[in-house]
């Protein structure tokens, strides 16, 4: 009698443990500290320069690949570009662009170095059956006047273009 008391007081007493461990688990997943991760994604804006979207045509070329390609931006801004291209680049590619840049009084095309940080698959919107690829490029050398030039036009944009 007394052994089976002693194990009702076990199987009760672990009862309670693994409620109060439940209850812990449970307050504890609560208060995970998930704003910062929302705020991460859903926040203020993280890129130092302001976007523009604007579709620019283009001319690239690969390093290491020296033909010309033509291509068009999907959005601008001082530090970098969205472009539209028929080839998936892998991030590192360094590329040299030439945008044409509209109502330019001199050379209308800017001469820019830069650097593919990112790409992906795009949507075919203008349904060509093509598969078409997103590539962010970063900036790295604007030889003047080129870089004149593209802040000037940059801040004739109107601010209602700004992504």
């Amino acid at each position: 009698m007394l052994i089976t008391a002693e194990l009702l007081f076990i199987v009760l007493l672990s009862m309670m443990l693994f409620m109060i461990y439940k209850n812990e688990r449970t307050s504890a997943k609560k208060s995970l500290p998930r704003a910062k991760a929302e705020e991460y994604w859903n926040g203020k804006e993280r890129r130092r320069h302001v976007r523009f979207k604007k579709a620019l045509e283009l001319t690239y070329m690969v390093e290491k690949k020296p033909h010309l390609k033509h291509s068009r931006t999907v959005d601008i801004s001082e530090g970098g570009l969205k472009l539209v291209l028929a080839e998936k680049l892998a991030t590192g590619t360094i590329m040299d662009l030439r945008i044409a840049l509209p109502n330019s009084k001199k050379n209308n095309e800017i001469e820019i170095e830069g650097e593919v940080v990112w790409s992906g698959d795009a949507k075919d919107e203008e349904g060509s059956g093509k598969r078409l690829f997103y590539s962010g490029i970063k900036f790295f050398a604007i030889p003047e006047p080129s870089g004149t030039d593209l802040i000037n036009y940059l801040r004739s944009l109107d601010k209602d273009s700004a992504v």
